[in-house]
């Protein structure tokens, strides 16, 4: 009786520690390295990407492991205290002495060994926890089946976890590339300014069309000229008929080599939607060589304008 509930209390401990360790693993392991061991061949490093990228069958899994451990442990402590004293109330005695033991062995320890090794540690679990990925399937699909229905009620989340997991992954990889003398203190300062602004959107930084100093279409070269010393710039919008008619932009001093007297010519102005993300917008200005752009509300009509300068001062300082 005695051998039978040790090895309950053992294996309720052993799954206590497994799924507490796979856990912080699982969040602290390097994306990198699972894609290239999965390209490389690996089938484990393929399913453990395939779970960081639905990280919701990860979560259901190791909730229901957590819990089928815990009842174990919980189990097996009420066993032993009937054992050992049938005719008293011994399980709460029982229970405050093994919960420093159970709290050590079964989540701090494993925790802070996977947390200092997830990569090494997590490919070693990893054909274990697939197996528990299947087993645990039906129990884990209905807690899927919920939260998809809790999130159909509330809205979607502010919180992408998935993002949120990649951006701490890419993270620790530029620091471990400036430990190894890969990156420099400017690099890695870069990437930070980069990830504090990979949320916001052109929305936050354009100007709107009232605040910005355009010409007509049909302004001669002297107006031009003047609208440029005003607002500091070579490249101006230009509209057509009223100011909510933006159209293209011109740039000051082609105009001046070409002597043009009036507006000839014009570059069509590309546009962004209110939702782009600042990084996408300035990837694609500097790409094609854009000075400025429009910003479209939901009815494509250009609302505001934004400044390939500005972009970059608000990314690079």
């Amino acid at each position: 009786m005695i051998g039978a509930i040790t090895i309950l209390l053992l294996l309720g401990l052993l799954l206590s520690a497994f799924f507490s360790g796979s856990e912080t693993g699982f969040y602290r392991v390097t994306r990198v390295r699972l894609v290239l061991d999965g390209r490389d061949g690996d089938f484990v490093s393929r399913r453990l990407l395939w779970l960081t990228n639905n990280p919701s069958v990860f979560v259901a899994t190791t909730l229901v492991g957590n819990n089928l451990a815990n009842y174990l442990t919980s189990f097996a402590i009420v066993l032993a205290s009937q054992a050992m004293y049938p005719n008293q109330n011994a399980e709460l005695l029982f229970s405050i002495l093994l919960t420093p033991f159970v709290f050590v062995f079964g989540e701090l320890l494993p925790k802070s060994t996977f947390n200092d090794s997830p990569n090494r540690l997590i490919r070693t679990i990893g054909p274990l926890f697939l197996f528990f990925v299947v087993l645990f399937a039906p129990i884990a699909f209905v807690l899927w089946c919920f939260a998809k229905l809790l999130q159909a009620a509330v809205g979607d989340t502010p919180l992408r976890v998935q993002l949120t997991m990649a951006r701490q992954s890419l993270q620790r990889v530029f620091q471990q590339g400036e430990m190894a003398g890969l990156l420099t203190n400017g690099q890695r300062a870069l990437t930070r300014r980069l990830f504090a602004c990979s949320n916001a959107t052109v929305n936050s930084l354009m100007k709107r069309l009232p605040q910005v100093n355009m010409v007509n279409i049909e302004s001669s070269a002297e107006e031009i000229e003047r609208a440029a010393r005003l607002s500091h710039t070579t490249t101006l919008v230009v509209y057509e008929g009223h100011r909510k008619n933006a159209v293209g932009y011109i740039s000051v001093i082609e105009m001046r080599l070409r002597d043009q007297a009036k507006v000839e010519q014009y570059c069509a102005l590309p546009t962004f939607p209110t939702h782009c993300q600042l990084t996408e917008a300035l990837a694609q200005m500097r790409e094609n060589r854009i000075p400025v752009a429009g910003v479209t509300n939901s009815r494509q009509q250009v609302i505001g304008i934004i400044y390939h300068d500005d972009l970059v001062q608000a990314i690079m300082t």
